[in-house]
């Protein structure tokens, strides 16, 4: 075999190695998550197996025991819903009606045992009400007028 050809083999060999990790590292850093419509959808095979459901938190299933840390409540997609049992700390921004995805498993009894809360955001920037330059909104307001 001659020289150019050790050669090319060497670079198609380097570079489907290269191709093979670039795409292994984008699959596992794509986050899918199913909706409650399609998790009750596929409930029965799905048992025990690492889920991630998305959605929004349905307006008035919150309950918390805050002495021991556990939360129960709904996520819909609009269609269907879904109980979530969730015992930690949730995110600062995880509240009623806002978005959020958890992870965990789902257990026999069809509730959802999370075990990760991920509070979605408003994706929407909007200025200061006032129109004033927001450089300094971190000082707090009784602060601000004793400058």
């Amino acid at each position: 075999m001659t020289k150019g050809k050790r050669f090319l083999i060497g670079g198609v060999v380097i570079l489907a190695a290269l191709a093979y990790i670039i795409y292994g590292g984008m699959q596992q850093a794509l986050v899918y998550f199913k909706m409650p419509s399609e998790l009750r959808a596929e409930e029965k095979s799905l048992h025990g197996k690492f889920l991630r459901m998305g959605g929004m938190v349905v307006q008035g299933s919150m309950q918390k025991d805050l002495q021991n840390l556990i939360y129960r409540f709904e996520i819909t997609d609009g269609s269907t819903n879904f109980p979530v049992y969730f015992k930690g700390v949730p995110p600062d921004m995880f509240v009623e009606g806002k978005g959020a995805v958890v992870e965990g498993r789902l257990g026999d009894d069809g509730v959802f045992q999370a075990t990760t809360i991920m509070a979605k955001h408003a994706e929407d920037y909007s200025p200061h009400a006032d129109g004033k330059n927001a450089s300094k909104s971190f000082v707090p307001a009784k602060e601000t007028g004793a400058k």
